[in-house]
């Protein structure tokens, strides 16, 4: 049963692709980096679940004193979040689980495929009449030896778990509910729209084409759109004018319902960065990663923030991979050196990807000198909105020197800690690696139990080691 409650308030603290596969051009061949940024996240938002939403940071320290010291893998409470503002939206949830925003990583992880099975998916249903006869395309894409995102995959995946009678238990924030809502609303609605389009196509061709577009509206973007239509439909042995013209039907019907996502700069949006700037650089990490954002966020700003962070952790990634248990210098046992400087040089370089305003708070955050998270909190804010998240992030990270510290301080910060464990945790895991002093402690990746299921999806191959 999903939960669809209204979603926290904004709490004050107290003191161009054309295809459903998008072919990736520059994938990285060293997983270990992503491998981090994937169990990081992982192991953030799990490990703050069980204070999530409480914003209170005097509440956070009196739960954590009184657990003996300990703010994580905490079991969720009710009590806890009495007296204080405060939203309890995890009651299906135990310790070791994660949030809402752990499963939209486990809806990505569906949609990207293991390069050593040749792509490893099928085409966007399998049936090769209804895929003009491209049953297998997303494979043939990936006999280069690479495999990306691919949006069909996601939209499908996201509305089986998400959807009525699918298989998520839990909470339901905006993007998830008013996505599902649209894909609802949307689907009964398509066919009718393209049937009541003034069109030169007689009423057998009308359906044909309405049957195609209304399969098909969500798996693609609009030129794959057409693309993917024009198949079966050439194979009917339609003339070049009535294709054109259901190209003009699919411009029209499009503009009126616009993008499947709800209008929403929540940070849902950037789930999908850490994962996509493995397999993406440059103009084309820009591209797939809007395309996969407005899938659930059609905000500019989200749009933005998450092109940032992808283009960030691209950065991380091909700065080199710290040894196995060893601080970002490569010595094993040495001090985290060069971590914060590495990461507030690929900040500054990627400042202006931002808008005036967004580069701003930014510069607010790359302004502290020391760990200030509560006056972070209180000039940032630490309800679920990028403005707010971001800043608020950057700063622990640049102030602190372990994944394990920056986690904790992201849980005592209060508020919205999953949201932003979302960032803290890829860009910390990518930063510090696995085990050590300073990389993700191993008994809390056994202790996530999202991670077995992200490596059971199909792109698990990037957690092997």
């Amino acid at each position: 049963m999903v939960n669809y409650d209204s979603k926290p308030q904004d709490f004050a603290i107290d003191s161009q692709p054309v295809e459903s596969y998008i072919p990736s051009m520059d994938i990285l061949h060293d997983t270990t980096m992503v491998r981090s940024a994937i169990l990081g996240t992982a192991v953030a938002d799990a490990s703050g679940m069980g204070l999530h939403w409480i914003y209170s940071q005097g509440k956070i320290a009196q739960i954590v004193k009184a657990a003996g010291g300990t703010a994580e893998f905490l079991e969720p409470d009710p009590a806890n979040y009495q007296g204080v503002p405060a939203f309890f939206a995890h009651p299906h949830r135990h310790a070791g689980d994660g949030s809402n925003y752990g499963e939209y990583l486990y809806i990505l992880m569906r949609a990207v495929g293991d390069p050593a099975l040749g792509g490893g998916q099928q085409g966007s249903n399998g049936d090769p009449a209804l895929d003009g006869g491209q049953q297998g395309s997303v494979g043939d894409a990936g006999l280069h030896g690479e495999q990306g995102f691919d949006r069909g995959a996601y939209v499908r995946a996201f509305g089986e778990h998400f959807g009525v009678g699918g298989t998520y238990v839990g909470y339901a924030d905006g993007p998830m509910r008013e996505t599902i809502f649209n894909m609802t609303r949307l689907g009964k609605e398509l066919e009718q729209r393209v049937l009541g389009v003034d069109t030169v196509l007689d009423d057998t061709q009308k359906k044909a084409a309405a049957h195609y577009i209304a399969r098909y509206f969500f798996e693609y973007d609009r030129e794959g759109l057409k693309e993917q239509v024009r198949t079966p439909l050439k194979l009917q042995e339609w003339k070049a004018a009535h294709l054109d013209e259901v190209n003009r039907i699919i411009d029209i019907v499009g503009d009126e319902i616009g993008g499947i996502g709800p209008d929403d700069d929540q940070m849902p949006a950037l789930s999908r960065s850490a994962v996509l700037a493995h397999f993406y650089s440059g103009r084309e990490l820009d591209q797939v990663v809007e395309q996969a954002v407005r899938i659930t966020n059609d905000n500019d700003k989200a749009v933005a923030y998450s092109q940032f962070f992808a283009q960030l952790m691209r950065g991380i990634y091909e700065s080199g991979s710290p040894a196995p248990g060893a601080a970002p210098s490569g010595k094993p046992g040495a001090e985290p050196g060069n971590a914060p400087s590495t990461l507030r040089r690929l900040i500054e370089e990627n400042l202006t990807r931002l808008g005036t305003d967004e580069q701003e708070l930014l510069s607010q955050a790359l302004a502290y000198d020391a760990l200030d998270y509560r006056s972070a909190t209180k000039r940032f804010g630490a309800a679920c909105h990028v403005d707010m998240a971001v800043p608020l992030v950057i700063h622990i990270l640049l102030q602190t020197a372990s994944f394990r510290e920056a986690n904790r301080v992201n849980i005592m910060a209060s508020g919205d800690n999953c949201g932003r464990a979302v960032m803290l945790g890829a860009v910390a895991g990518a930063l510090y690696g696995v085990g050590g002093e300073h990389g993700i402690p191993e008994d809390w990746i056994t202790r996530s139990t999202l991670v077995e299921r992200l490596r059971a999806t199909e792109g698990g191959w990037l957690l092997q080691q």
